[in-house]
């Protein structure tokens, strides 16, 4: 019969870390069959080592020493983990990703064209050009103080011809935006006439 649970922390580099190992009691002892991920992250939660606002990610050590995730919240915790009444837990705090729906910039000028471009365009090609990155990195603050300034939403770049809505669509085409900050963006230029000229919308 499982009685306790034996939390320890794990580095992001699956390292185990020093001084972190503390014991979670469970309600009532149970066999090892029925001591199952999810019990293990509830138990965590009542005992507030996890809680709603922290992401974390549970682990397991195999016979060969390397920490394993169990994605499946119904699997038992393994066996190599179990001896003595108690289990062993490794717990990795996730980082929140940043959100996606938010424009974290240090300001409309952060997205820039290069360095020859700069050198040749006055500042209403500049603002131009500052509207082509900010719609090419998804930021849809930026974007929005561009339009708001003035800047067409179909402006042209000059050797690709490139439109702010291309630049959207071919950073999502290379995955190097998520899909969510994508739309946000595309509805923003959609909105004040913005259209794609090079790339299929």
């Amino acid at each position: 019969m499982i009685a306790t649970l034996k939390v320890s922390y794990l580095s992001p580099v699956l390292e185990e870390l020093q001084m972190t190992k503390m014991r979670v009691t469970l309600q009532a002892p149970m066999p090892p069959e029925e001591v199952t991920v999810q019990v293990v992250r509830d138990a965590l939660k009542k005992a507030d080592i996890m809680t709603p606002a922290v992401r974390a990610a549970l682990y397991f050590k195999d016979e060969e020493g390397e920490f394993l995730t169990l994605p499946n919240p119904k699997e038992a915790w393994p066996s190599c983990c179990v001896s003595d009444n108690l289990a062993r837990v490794w717990i990795m705090w996730v980082p929140n990703p940043p959100s996606e729906l938010v424009c974290t910039c240090l300001g409309p000028h952060k997205h820039l064209p290069d360095k020859k471009k700069l050198e040749t365009v006055d500042y209403d090609g500049f603002k131009g050009y500052s509207l082509l990155a900010a719609a090419g990195d998804a930021c849809h603050s930026c974007v929005e103080h561009w339009l708001d300034d003035g800047v067409d939403a179909n402006f042209v770049s000059d050797n690709q011809q490139y439109t702010p809505m291309d630049c959207v669509l071919w950073a999502e085409k290379k995955s190097k935006i998520s899909m969510a900050a994508a739309e946000r963006v595309k509805e923003l230029l959609k909105a004040s006439g913005g259209e794609p000229n090079k790339m299929a919308a």
